[in-house]
């Protein structure tokens, strides 16, 4: 049985890191600009008229001032599989990954906030938690250096070499075993 730590294990996840961050260098264009839009995005830099604003009631502490002010804030992106506001990976990332704010049924993207009593900070929370959930989501590998891929290469070869060196040993072993009759 192969336990978390056992040397197969380690090599096993070594082998597929090194497939998956060599194959990362041929990163495509559009992986670079939406790499590049990713690490600038903030709350801030999201127009607010791409999104649908409605205001309810919230629940929670408050007293009477909850049943009479809507201050609960729903953000809506409506057609998010078709919005350019997002660079395509981003967007096929969101929807491959079902961030748990889209919801494929309509195509859109919710966020809700009632933190707070203010309508406008409600608005910022939600802005916020779009954009931290965007940035959870998606993921773009950096470009590996030479000298790191020389070295996976070397590590490489000699787990390589290490492996056919034990099945060697076990043929050997099994052929000692043989007896000639």
């Amino acid at each position: 049985m192969l336990g978390p730590k056992s040397p197969k294990r380690l090599l096993v996840n070594f082998t597929s890191t090194f497939r998956w961050i060599h194959s990362s260098t041929q990163l495509s264009s559009d992986a670079n600009i939406a790499r590049e839009w990713l690490d600038n995005l903030s709350p801030q830099s999201l127009p607010s008229r791409s999104f649908h604003v409605r205001y309810d009631r919230a629940s929670g502490p408050g007293g009477q001032k909850v049943n009479k002010v809507s201050s609960k804030c729903t953000l809506t992106l409506e057609r998010f599989s078709s919005c350019s506001l997002f660079p395509q990976e981003v967007r096929r990332q969101v929807m491959d990954k079902r961030m748990r704010l889209y919801n494929p049924v309509s195509d859109s993207i919710v966020v809700q906030s009632d933190e707070t009593r203010s309508r406008e900070q409600n608005r910022q929370l939600c802005l916020a938690k779009l954009v931290d959930l965007i940035k959870e989501t998606c993921y773009f590998p950096k470009e590996a250096d030479p000298a790191d891929i020389e070295k996976w290469e070397r590590v490489r070869g000699a787990s390589k070499e290490r492996r056919l060196k034990s099945k060697k040993l076990n043929g050997e072993r099994k052929r000692t075993r043989k007896q000639l009759w």
